[in-house]
This record gives structure tokens, C-alpha cells and sequence, in this order.
């Protein structure tokens, strides 16, 4: 009898402290999912996102609202890091940071080296020069010096046309010199050009279509491994789509309608 009533204390010892084991791990994993969201972004690509003049502190954008509203429906502050772009790839790689926000595009190649969300815009390169400066093609830009940024896809096709090429680190570096007139012409994404034809370009500039440039999605890029956080903030913009806030933040910026776009990276990779 004494040895039944030992085995069975024993028995709820055991139990009991498994439980509290348990309910440790449910606790600890709860907090981490609590954790931060470590942003890294590059606050030069207008209007996606970018420094407010007014508060150096805060960011401003649609890539920046967006994510602000993915850590939100995700219950995580959202902790935002402005780094050049070139760096942006290797910290998700090393873990030092969680989400690449930064207007970067979906290719076959970045896929090798990071895990990307769905996507949230369909862009497209085109050719930004000054009105009368006779450039109506990729094939005028030959011989001539031609900004971009580095690391960027513009970089990429520049470099497979073998054009001479100036590379910067941010997109208004490259508009800047394109204004002095340290480059002839620019290549960079569409939506850049839009806002600064917009704003200070307007009457001075022109955008020239590529046509062999195909459309390109942009996303926000994850570590290879981190499989669970992308299934988390997949789920977070299908969310955003289904009560209407995508919506609201791309007419907001954009002043169009959302398009229809891929629900998955894989999808639009194919």
C-alpha cells in the first residue's frame, strides 16, 4: 500500500511539473511571438517609403503604412531600421533583422537567398530623362551615362545592356545627378518616376517605356528559413485585403484602385 501511495505522488509530481514545463513553453512561446517585427528598410524609394522632412523620425509610404498595418494584425510593434540597400539582403540572411520592407522586386535570383510574401504591387522599369533630350529608347542610351541604384533590377538590366553606368545608393542620389547633369538618363521603377514627375519634374522630364522589360511584383523578404513568419504575415495582407484597409492605403497613394494580384510568392514567380 505504501509503495501504491508512492508511485501514484510520484506519478502527480510528475504530472505537475510537466504541466508547468507546458505552460512555460506555450508562455515563452507566446512572448516571442510578441516580439518586435525588425524592420529593415532603405527610406529613399518615394512614394513607398521615405523620410518625413518634417519629423526625421518618422517613415512615410505605402510599403510603410502597409507594414505598419501587418505588424498590427499580427499583434507585434513594428521597429523600423533605414539601411542601404545593398545591405538589406545579408542582415535578413544573418537573422539581425526579421522583414525586408523596401520596395524590393521578386526575382528567381533573390529567391535563392530569401523567402518572399506575397506581393503587393506590380511595377515595371522605364527610362527617366530630360524633355528634348531625344533618348525614345534603351538603344539611345548607348554611349551615354546612365544613373541607377545599386543592387536594384534597373542596375541589373543596365548592366546586361552594357550600358555605362553611374550606381547610388538611393533613388533621389540618382534623380539628383540626373538634375546636374552628371547622367544623361536614369533607370528605375515606375512609381519613382511617377511621384517625381509629379512633384519636381513636372514640364522638365519625361518617362520612356522598355518594352522588353516584363512586369515585376514587389514583396517583403524574409529569412530562407523562416517559413512561419511568412505563413503569418501572408495570412496578416490576406486580412488587410478581405476588411478593405489594402485598398484603402493603395488608393490613398496611388489614387487607383488595387489590382488583382498573386496570392502567393510561388505564384508570382512562375
Amino acid at each position: 500500500m505504501k509503495f501504491t501511495k508512492y508511485v501514484v505522488t510520484a506519478l502527480a509530481g510528475m504530472l505537475a511539473a510537466s504541466m508547468i514545463a507546458g505552460c512555460g513553453g506555450q508562455d515563452k512561446a507566446a512572448a516571442e511571438k510578441k516580439e518586435p517585427l525588425r524592420v529593415a528598410t532603405n527610406a529613399t524609394f518615394v512614394p513607398f517609403e521615405f523620410k518625413d522632412e518634417a519629423n526625421p523620425e518618422d517613415y512615410k509610404g505605402f510599403e510603410m503604412d502597409l507594414i505598419k498595418a501587418v505588424g498590427k494584425e499580427m499583434g507585434r510593434e513594428v521597429q523600423i531600421n533605414n539601411l542601404p540597400f545593398s545591405g538589406i539582403i545579408p542582415v535578413i540572411q544573418q537573422g539581425d533583422m526579421d522583414i525586408a520592407a523596401a520596395g524590393m522586386t521578386m526575382t528567381q535570383e533573390r529567391a535563392k537567398n530569401v523567402l518572399f510574401a506575397a506581393p503587393f504591387y506590380e511595377s515595371k522599369l522605364v527610362i527617366l530623362a530630360p524633355n528634348g533630350s531625344g533618348i525614345t529608347s534603351i538603344d539611345d542610351l548607348q554611349g551615354k551615362t546612365v544613373a541607377v541604384q545599386m543592387g536594384t533590377t534597373g542596375a541589373g538590366y543596365a548592366e546586361q545592356k552594357g550600358l555605362n553606368i553611374k550606381q547610388f545608393d538611393h533613388n533621389s542620389e540618382l534623380i539628383m545627378d540626373l538634375q546636374v547633369g552628371g547622367a544623361q538618363a536614369g533607370i528605375l521603377d515606375k512609381p519613382v518616376a511617377d511621384y517625381f514627375l509629379a512633384q519636381d519634374g513636372k514640364g522638365k522630364y519625361e518617362i520612356i517605356d522598355i518594352p522588353d522589360t516584363k512586369s515585376e511584383y514587389l514583396a517583403f523578404a524574409l529569412n530562407k528559413n523562416n517559413t512561419e513568419l511568412q505563413k503569418e504575415v501572408n495570412a496578416a495582407l490576406a486580412k488587410l485585403k478581405e476588411t478593405g484597409e489594402f485598398q484603402k492605403l493603395y488608393k490613398q497613394w496611388f489614387n487607383t484602385d488595387a489590382p488583382d494580384l498573386p496570392a502567393t510568392a510561388e505564384e508570382a514567380l512562375k
